[in-house]
């Protein structure tokens, strides 16, 4: 067992634990050799590489390392092609009679017979059609001789090496540079030494446009160190690498990228100045997900330059923010922001459904049109921008100047709509929610209803208020709940009544606005339970 010793840097696995070897050699009062084992999951190993006060090796977490002895057990990784070949190519069994085959989703309870087998069984053997390839634990060590993986399976364009044995990335480009079409790479949970130089790097990663770094701890200056070999790259992932930083308070001089989406979901991230300075490196940047991290705070720009005009979706779900003064912020770093996710907020935790902070968050940033996944309709920006007015008259008698201060869209949307006094004096124009509230009579149906059903003097069965910028499948919902149905056990059929009589059933309009549908105020609805 002895005559092989494994070489400090070696990618192992260990009863389904990968880790790296960080030190080879005797331990202080024991016997023999021991491996010193620095493990991807920082809660596998017990100490932090020392022992008895002795440091034998470094470790990034205090409890991921461990000593191990050489064992059998131990997996020093495979070739790529071997994985390939051990997860698409299934051995012939050499005939063409009929062979039992158990259906997966009968739990082994239902078997039939097949014909010919073999045949299926070579056409899916044929690695040179492979467009997709999962290599995921598969505990890949090492590419193979030049030319064979090229030979081999030319047409790969998506690869997944997540969860390997891979040592460095000098390995990576070594299997990726006979995959001339490769467009999208994943190497999530690998840890990947840096290459000593980067030549290799230039012919390697020509095509590809989506790179996943999840789960690596690979440093931001070193993802743009290795990236900015990648001339086609569109994608970007790194969460869960713990980052706390990104880039130098000064963003390092980049050629120009081509990066359009950069996901840091579940990292450490807090300040927000420095993470809008390393992203506005990236020109091209229309997607940013910044979901799971610890940000709260988010100040002004010092000037519009620093702004990140072309930033159309951001994330935020899952962080600590808490002020409004950060939505209005937000609403100068991105003025061309038209998707925002913010649930799982302290700003939208302490609402009750969402019903206040919505409004609010529609008024407050003027270019948006999706939130939190539902599309703003013209009716809701306008019915938020009112009602975001009404509660800052409510707040009392303010210059002008006063509320720009408090409110940093206050002269937009007085623009838009006209001066609070202004509001106050026209009738027509409404600025709380609860006045524009539309009443909707409902009759139920009985079989002696013809098409031109008149109600005459007959008293509806309820009104039902509705903003007329509800939808109708929310107006659906709403009436099964003032009749007591359930609406995942019922189905409601609706008819409207026309001015002239007639009867127009409510279908296939789902998300249309009500008002759009043509009921108002004092409209008159028909129903039927199924």
């Amino acid at each position: 067992m002895d005559a092989f010793l494994p070489s400090i840097g070696t990618r192992i696995s260990l009863n389904g634990h990968i880790g790296t070897i960080r030190y080879v050699g005797p331990v202080d009062k024991t016997h023999g050799l021991w491996l010193g084992i620095e493990w991807d999951d920082q809660t596998r190993g017990k100490h932090d590489g020392s022992k008895d006060g002795k440091q034998y090796f470094t470790c990034r977490f205090r409890t991921s390392g461990s000593f191990v002895r050489l064992s059998q057990n131990i997996q020093y990784g495979v070739s790529f092609l071997e994985a390939l070949s051990a997860k698409y190519i299934e051995a012939l069994h050499g005939s063409d009679s009929q062979e039992l085959v158990t259906l997966g989703s009968s739990q082994g309870a239902i078997q039939v017979e097949a014909v010919s087998l073999d045949k299926v069984r070579e056409k899916f053997s044929r690695l040179d059609r492979l467009r997709e390839v999962s290599l995921d634990g598969a505990k890949v060590v090492r590419g193979n001789p030049a030319g064979q993986i090229l030979k081999t399976c030319p047409n790969v364009r998506g690869l997944d090496l997540s969860r390997n044995l891979l040592p460095s990335w000098e390995t990576v480009a070594q299997i990726t540079q006979e995959l001339p079409s490769l467009e999208r790479l994943s190497l999530n949970f690998n840890r990947l030494q840096m290459p000593a130089v980067y030549e290799q790097f230039a012919k390697s990663f020509l095509r590809l446009s989506e790179i996943l770094l999840n789960d690596t701890l690979i440093s931001w200056t070193d993802m743009q160190a290795v990236t900015s070999s990648m001339p086609q790259l569109r994608v970007i992932e790194m969460g869960y690498n713990q980052l706390t930083r990104l880039c130098g308070d000064k963003s390092p001089a980049l050629e120009e990228t081509s990066i359009e989406v950069l996901n840091l979901d579940t990292n450490l991230l807090s300040d927000w100045a420095h993470i809008c300075t390393s992203l506005s490196v990236y020109k091209s940047l229309q997607r940013v997900v910044l979901t799971y991290n610890n940000i709260e705070i988010i100040p002004f720009p010092e000037s519009p330059p620093k702004c990140l005009a072309n930033i159309k979706y951001l994330s935020l779900s899952q962080n600590r923010i808490k002020s409004w003064e950060a939505i209005d912020a937000l609403s100068c770093w991105f003025p061309s922001l038209e998707t925002l996710m913010m649930s799982g907020n302290l700003l939208v935790n302490d609402d009750v459904s969402g019903k206040k902070s919505r409004p609010l968050l529609i008024a407050r940033i003027p270019s948006l049109m999706t939130l939190d996944g539902a599309a703003i309709s013209s009716r809701e920006r306008t019915d938020s921008e009112l009602f975001y007015m009404s509660t800052i008259i409510q707040e009392g008698i303010a210059s002008d100047d006063v509320r720009k201060r408090a409110h940093y869209h206050w002269d937009g949307l007085c623009k838009k709509h006209g001066k609070p006094d202004e509001i106050q004096k026209q009738p027509k124009v409404q600025n709380k929610l609860s006045s524009q509230l539309i009443d909707i009579q409902l009759y139920a149906c009985t079989a002696s209803m013809e098409h031109n059903w008149d109600p005459g003097h007959a008293v509806p069965e309820v009104v039902v208020r509705a903003l007329p910028s509800m939808t109708l499948r929310v107006l659906r919902l709403k009436i099964c709940k003032v009749l007591k149905y359930d609406a995942r056990r019922v189905s409601i059929t609706l008819w409207l009544r026309m001015a002239h009589g007639s009867l127009v059933k409510l279908d296939d309009a789902e998300t249309r606005e009500i008002d759009w549908l043509g009921i108002e105020n004092g409209s008159q609805i028909l129903y039927e339970v199924q």
